[in-house]
């Protein structure tokens, strides 16, 4: 029993070896789904070209609103933690947002006050997915809803994968 106890452990130790120098390799990742981080490149500024659709509300909330397509700049600072784009409602160049990063996905959020279409808008917000260059942007309105105004794809300027 004893020679039975043995093998196990020494089996036990030799497996925990062999996952910790896969770990160590790259050929193993016990860090979860939830750590996309490494792959990413998160210092420095990405500068982006997205190709963007455009759902404007044109006279209040409750009418279709105009849909259009343009290409518009964006970018993010890692060093600064800021992000801009230049569309509707602009987190600009000028007045960024502030950065957070998510695993593949990158949000830049600014607050704001002002009104538009009969309702008070609080925050302004966009999203890109590492990924797949996925934007989404968006406004936070009072009372905890959210008008979607942008949708598209980026890609970086310099052609290189985010």
């Amino acid at each position: 029993m004893k020679k039975i106890i043995q093998f196990g452990f020494a089996g036990f130790i030799a497996a925990a070896v062999l996952v910790t120098l896969a770990q160590l390799m790259g050929l193993v990742n016990l860090k979860g789904n939830g750590d996309h981080d490494s792959k990413f490149n998160n210092t420095g500024v990405i500068e982006l070209v997205c190709d963007l659709e455009i759902k404007r509300p044109v006279n209040g909330l409750a009418q279709a609103p105009e849909v259009t397509h343009k290409i518009m700049p964006a970018g993010v600072d890692f060093n600064e933690k800021t992000g801009w784009y230049t569309g509707e409602y602009a987190i600009s160049a000028n007045r960024k947002g502030s950065l957070s990063t998510k695993g593949s996905v990158l949000e830049v959020s600014r607050s704001a006050m002002f009104s538009r279409y009969d309702v008070s808008i609080i925050g302004e917000h966009f999203t890109l997915d590492r990924n797949n260059g996925a934007f989404r942007q968006w406004l936070e309105l009072k009372g905890g809803k959210k008008l979607d105004l942008i949708s598209g794809n980026c890609m970086r300027a310099e052609n290189k994968p985010f």
